[in-house]
């Protein structure tokens, strides 16, 4: 599989290219109202489903949370809570995720329509129980099977860990549509919450030469057109 995802890359688009877009996404720019605030859609050409923006050291939100959740946003003031769980406490339609909002659009703006997912900050918050599991899912269509990829946490409080994904999981994430987030500990996989912060993403360039994505970038259009 590593083999197949190389020449995909190879063939497709070349992550060393210069004009390949690089961007930490870092929330700050998202008004919160008594430190909560909603992700619009779409926002960095993303769609993000059961994540709510907060800032932790909002005055409205002490007593809320716990102080050694303070250093959540890593770069201040914003970071995203995550769970499976929409913000009105009603089951959502699976765990916390971010996906490509509009195929069309990015490619309009010459992008194709998936993203290589490099690094972000990740903790679970306030104090986790024992054999708490943060579990990372990538959907792309490079591969017949999704990436995988977990960390545990024993309990206690923690500060944001960077997750580097391919070195930690041996594996490059890209030509990814969509990355699903959740976090369980218990024999009964209870939910708990969790937060994450400066999303370090890459898009892909259309080369000049083609009039239309690559394979993968079609497969997203079509993905989208049967909605």
């Amino acid at each position: 599989m590593k083999l197949i995802a190389s020449l995909a890359a190879f063939l497709f688009s070349s992550p060393q290219d210069p004009s390949n877009k690089t961007t930490v996404i870092n929330f700050d720019d998202i008004l919160t109202h008594g430190g909560l605030g909603h992700i619009p859609s779409p926002y960095s050409h993303l769609t993000f489903s059961s994540f709510n923006v907060f800032n932790p050291r909002d005055p409205a939100l002490e007593g809320w949370i716990s102080e050694n959740d303070l250093n959540c946003a890593v770069s201040p003031p914003n970071a995203l809570i995550g769970s499976r769980y929409s913000s009105d406490l009603s089951p959502s339609s699976g765990p916390a995720s971010f996906k490509i909002a509009n195929a069309t659009s990015m490619i309009e703006e010459g992008l194709n329509p998936y993203f290589e997912l490099l690094t972000f900050y990740l903790k679970p918050l306030d104090m986790p129980p024992p054999e708490t599991t943060i579990y990372i899912t990538g959907y792309t269509y490079a591969r017949d099977e999704p990436l995988v990829w977990h960390v545990d946490f024993p309990a206690g409080y923690h500060l944001p860990l960077l997750v580097k994904m391919q070195e930690f999981s041996s594996d490059t994430w890209s030509f990814l549509y969509a990355v699903e987030i959740f976090a369980d500990f218990g024999e009964d996989r209870l939910d708990w919450e969790f937060s994450i912060d400066n999303l370090e993403l890459q898009f892909f360039k259309i080369p000049k030469d083609k009039l239309s994505p690559g394979r993968f970038g079609q497969r997203v259009m079509k993905q989208e057109e049967g909605k």
